[in-house]
């Protein structure tokens, strides 16, 4: 009895491994897309990379092969909305900041997105760890998804209003 018990409790746990292993695969493109943008010399940390892939790709992940696949819409997105709203760095950061920390319906800048996807969760991060993420966004590059700039000018009226 309880040699079966021992069997049933490894195969559970190699069961749950083999989840969590899965999990971890789901963002394995993108940790090479930061690593080899760490690799290029742009500024980023291991943390700010991981605070990314764990808190914010669960669900504006650049890799969905569709926008119908997204849970919230793209960073690339977003990015742009806030720096056409703002005219320097640190209102972009305060104001994305000031969202992120406590989001809500009416501070969103994104009112189609909130129709569509809903207002995002609150998350666990504290204000600092946030305004290391979202400083981290204005100053780089964010990884979009391959549709992202196809739909981003259907839904500008063609424009490309990146800024």
């Amino acid at each position: 009895m309880k040699q079966k018990i021992t069997i049933l409790t490894n195969g559970l746990l190699i069961i749950i491994l083999a989840i969590l292993a899965g999990c971890n695969n789901t963002t394995n493109g993108l940790k090479t897309k930061i690593v080899s943008a760490h690799k290029a010399g742009l500024p980023i940390s291991s943390e700010v990379s991981n605070l990314l892939s764990v808190n914010c790709y669960a669900c504006h992940n650049p890799n969905t092969k569709s926008h119908d696949e997204m849970l919230a819409p793209p960073l690339a997105g977003i990015k742009i909305r806030y720096k056409k709203a703002t005219n320097n760095r640190e209102a972009f950061i305060d104001l994305m900041s000031s969202f992120v920390y406590n989001p809500s319906e009416e501070a969103s800048l994104m009112k189609g997105p909130i129709k569509r996807f809903g207002v995002m969760p609150k998350t666990a991060l504290d204000e600092n760890k946030i305004r290391e993420i979202v400083t981290y966004l204005y100053d780089n590059d964010v990884p979009e998804p391959s549709w992202f700039k196809e739909h981003h000018n259907e839904m500008n009226g063609g424009k490309n209003n990146k800024k």
